[in-house]
Order: structure tokens, then C-alpha cells, then sequence
């Protein structure tokens, strides 16, 4: 299983070099180093991404074996999150908790320092 995960992965970083070669033509203009990136060199990356996701889709949807090995890697990628979900409802939960207490403490305190009146 660790074998096809590792050639889907190896297909998705070939595919991607291939089409950023295939696509930087001199007439692409060149992002230079700044402090900021402006909208449109952030369109194109988006584009050049999403054409990029397209190839490599269309190669594992024509691949049997990267198929299988695309549904695996999703299988393990799940099971991964459902992990990572399981553990952050704990902390989550623990930290509720000690925040419902502390809310409850801080409510007492208000209420026992303001002056009594009838």
C-alpha cells in the first residue's frame, strides 16, 4: 500500500514539474521577490494548480493501477483524519471544561463583590 501511495505521489510531483515546464514560455512573465504578491501572480498559480490537478486526475482516471492506488491513498488519508478528529474532540472537550469552570468561578467573583442592595 505504501508503494502505490508513493507512486501516486511521484506522479502527482512529475506531473506538476512537467506541466510548469511545459507552460513557462518566455512571454510568462516572472514573479520576482517582494514582500507581496499581487492578485493576479496569485490567479495564475491557481490556474497553473488547477490545470495541473486536471493532468494528474486524467492520468489516474486512465490508469488502473494508479486508480486503485488514488483510492487507497484517500482510504489511508480518511482513516488519518478521522484520527486526528478523535484526538482534537478530547482536547477539545478537556478545554471546554476548564473553561466552563473558570467562567463559573470568574461569575461568583462578580457576584460576591457587588454590593448588596434591597
Amino acid at each position: 500500500m505504501k508503494r502505490s501511495a508513493f507512486i501516486l505521489s511521484a506522479l502527482i510531483f512529475a506531473g506538476a514539474g512537467s506541466v510548469a515546464h511545459a507552460q513557462s514560455t518566455p512571454k510568462t512573465p516572472t514573479v520576482e521577490h517582494r514582500d507581496s504578491v499581487s492578485v493576479a501572480d496569485v490567479q495564475r498559480a491557481a490556474d497553473e494548480l488547477a490545470r495541473t490537478v486536471q493532468q494528474v486526475v486524467k492520468q489516474v482516471t486512465e490508469d488502473p493501477k494508479l486508480k486503485v492506488a488514488a483510492l487507497n491513498l484517500a482510504k489511508e488519508s480518511v482513516n488519518a483524519a478521522q484520527v486526528i478528529v478523535a484526538q482534537q474532540a478530547v482536547t477539545l472537550q478537556s478545554v471546554l471544561e476548564t473553561l466552563a469552570k473558570q467562567v463559573a468561578a470568574a461569575t461568583e467573583t462578580i457576584q460576591q463583590s457587588k454590593p448588596k442592595t434591597h
